[in-house]
């Protein structure tokens, strides 16, 4: 007899012990409810034994597998899902528990079921509506029973948090000092040794020759310009758990943040190195200055003599290197006192050009050009930076180093290059002096 059985039993029992209380038979009724008692409870208990076999009968056979992919584990968690409603609901193991789909954290909304995520949506564009909304009551109002209900603060079942959390894949990230604007104006050439020399040669002069007189001999100087690679490089330590944390792509940031520190140190030595541990500088080679009229203030009287005081055959592609402080003295010549002006449009950007040639602003520090007027300040250079040779060995690289740094458990990121910088022709240059 099954349990349906047994309770239809009591049940007919119950009927009988009524009959006989009915008609006065105190005794035939407390046997008959004793009995369907003891019918009942049986069956309880033969309900009770049966679910705790199924229980564990689904556990033994249950799959290893957390997520169901096959249809037989779909089965197992609801036999009458074809797979799309566990696939909807699906939580991947990093989901935190406690917090509502909206306050996942961005990576684990990503992995999270269809359901999931838009339950996420609703919370997410709740909390908007209400930032939108004019006021609190205007908020109330027009918001949706699912949009109150996610404004809620309070626990995961009673709607989420208050303020939902969203993580943003993009990075704030101060880069300092703007680095690696002069490379691009010099000369780079690729080299396959660690040191060497390129060969310079002067000019030949022409004159007339009478008749029957003897050619003058001429020969043009020769020379050379020597490089010796120097290795520079820097050092990023970071923790095993930061990298398995962290939602952004860590090593590409620091490859952004290597390259930006490599292109500063590289323009100040372009500009200011002393030919040991960096480049050779320009404002430490032979080449000339030119002396202001005065030391407190910048004309155009100074700037058109710096222009053409470098001669004829280099003007063609010089370029401006100087500070942005500098800059700004220049473009204010004039702006208090009848004359010529610099800007003449307040509405627009000042222009990259000064006479027609290109400005790059360098503000490293440590580049040797002055930021403010004074006496003996050299506050720029005037020149073709082709004539400037940057020499690369292997260009820039980064390493991973997992075992260095193990006994903290943190790994070491290494970036370095090898190179240096000469200047071809010091007569390519002029740098700018106040007197």
């Amino acid at each position: 007899m099954n349990t349906r059985e047994m309770r239809e039993q009591a049940g007919a029992s119950l009927k009988s012990a009524q009959e006989a209380l009915d008609s006065g038979n105190l005794e035939t009724f407390e046997s008959i409810v004793k009995e369907a008692q003891v019918t009942m409870a049986k069956a309880d208990e033969m309900d009770a034994a049966n679910a705790k076999m199924k229980a564990l009968t689904s556990d033994f056979e249950q799959s290893y597998q957390t997520v169901p992919v096959a249809s037989q584990d779909v089965a197992k968690y609801d036999s009458a899902d074809k797979g799309a409603k566990t696939r909807a609901d699906y939580k991947p193991a990093t989901y935190v528990k406690g917090l509502p789909p909206q306050a996942q954290p961005m990576w684990v909304q990503e992995q999270m079921g269809d359901n999931l995520k838009e339950e996420a949506k609703v919370g997410k564009d709740a909390f908007i509506k209400w930032m939108s909304s004019s006021s609190e009551q205007a908020f109330q109002m027009s918001a949706t029973p699912d949009e109150k209900k996610a404004m809620e603060e309070s626990t995961d079942n009673e709607g989420g948090y208050f303020v939902p959390e969203a993580f943003l894949g993009n990075t704030i990230h101060d880069p300092g000092v703007p680095g690696g604007a002069l490379r691009n104006l010099c000369n780079v050439v690729r080299v396959s040794s660690k040191d060497g020399y390129v060969p310079t040669m002067g000019s030949a002069s022409w004159a007339a020759i009478a008749e029957e007189a003897s050619y003058s001999d001429q020969t043009p100087t020769v020379g050379q310009v020597q490089f010796a690679l120097e290795k520079s490089g820097g050092l990023v330590k970071v923790t095993r758990e930061l990298l398995d944390d962290s939602a952004i792509n860590l090593p590409a940031l620091l490859t952004q943040i290597f390259q930006e520190a490599s292109g500063r140190f590289e323009d100040v030595g372009i500009l200011n190195g002393d030919n040991t541990t960096n480049y050779a500088g320009i404002l430490q080679s032979a080449a000339a200055d030119y002396t202001m009229a005065g030391a407190a203030a910048v004309t155009v009287a100074d700037v058109l003599g710096i222009y053409y005081t470098l001669e004829a055959q280099h003007r063609a592609n010089a370029s401006w290197v100087m500070p942005s402080l500098i800059s700004n003295e220049i473009n204010a010549i004039g702006a208090t006192a009848a004359g010529i002006h610099a800007i003449s449009d307040l509405n627009s950007a000042p222009a990259d050009f000064l006479l027609g040639k290109g400005v790059t602003h360098s503000d490293a520090s440590g580049n040797g050009l002055a930021t403010t007027l004074a006496t003996g300040n050299e506050i720029a250079v005037f020149g073709d930076f082709k004539q400037y040779i940057i020499f690369d060995r292997v260009g820039y690289s980064i390493r991973r180093n997992d075992s260095l740094y193990m006994e903290s458990d943190q790994i070491g990121f290494f970036a370095s290059r090898r190179g240096d910088g000469q200047v071809g022709l010091t007569a390519a240059f002029k740098i700018m002096k106040n007197a």
